[in-house]
């Protein structure tokens, strides 16, 4: 069992504190967004629910109202700890809202398909970039899917290759949760150029022009490979992506001289 690491930090520890604040930001979210039946996934930001919790339901409202029997969901690997491209082998996750089962098929699949990524557990153990995914999934879908947790030390666009590639190979329907922020601790004005810039690429399904974008501007968004992960996939099932919000957390905070941004995109076919 994979018990909360950020629970009553990120997000709410008490499941009625979490519902209610999970119910605010998707009765706003579903009044501007469509939900797309044919949805390949999203990306979502992982920060504090009070800043970037609103963006995130952005993303998640875009999603199909019934489940596919597999989500999986990658994130950076902000602790440093485990091997470089960690899945959560089996098992079960833990958050206030209840128990999510790990696909074990699907790891082991995934593993023999991409030889970069191992079972781990280690790298999971205090990361927060999938956890804070998971009550915004529950409170949508209950409980009745299972999860694929990624881990990525090592974001490289070999490694996205290799995992979108993979995850072509598996025959069974999944939904992608590619869980990112973008630009940090830059002004809001600059954060919002560079975000814009980065998002343009994402759009575009480019990824030698988003890997060089990260890198020319400066973009500091910490989960770089697990766009272009869905970014690969939605470009080799000729799917698109397309922007659905933009937020900043000086829009919450009233600080905008240090701001990390969000993004919720949903990539479809």
């Amino acid at each position: 069992m994979r018990v909360p690491s950020v629970a009553g930090y990120f997000y709410p520890s008490q499941r009625r504190e979490l519902e209610k604040m999970l119910n605010s930001f998707f009765e706003k979210a579903r009044e501007e967004v469509k939900e797309r039946e044919d949805a390949i996934g999203i990306v979502a930001p992982h920060a504090g629910y009070i800043y970037s919790g609103l963006t995130a339901a952005y993303a998640y409202s875009s999603l199909p109202s019934i489940s596919k029997p597999t989500i999986v969901i990658i994130g950076p690997n902000h602790t440093g700890y485990g091997s470089e491209v960690s899945v959560y082998p089996s098992g079960k996750w833990k958050t206030p809202l209840g128990e999510i089962e790990v696909d074990e098929y699907f790891a082991d699949e995934l593993t023999r398909n991409c030889k970069i990524v191992e079972e781990d557990e280690a790298a999971h153990i205090y990361e927060h970039s999938i956890e804070v995914q998971l009550p915004f999934l529950q409170f949508i879908y209950g409980n009745n899917f299972k999860i694929v947790p990624i881990c990525l030390l090592n974001q490289s666009l070999e490694v996205a290759e290799c995992l979108s590639n993979a995850l072509l190979k598996i025959k069974k329907d999944f939904i992608v949760v590619a869980s990112s922020d973008l630009n940090h601790y830059e002004n809001h004005e600059l954060t919002q150029r560079k975000d814009a810039e980065l998002i343009k690429t994402i759009v575009s399904l480019d990824l030698k022009k988003f890997y060089n974008t990260l890198e020319n501007l400066n973009v500091s968004a910490c989960g770089y490979g697990a766009i272009a992960t869905l970014m690969n996939l939605t470009k080799k099932l000729g799917g698109k992506i397309e922007l659905i919000k933009h937020s900043t957390s000086g829009e919450i905070s009233g600080d905008y001289s240090s701001v990390v941004g969000y993004c919720a995109l949903v990539s479809f076919k």
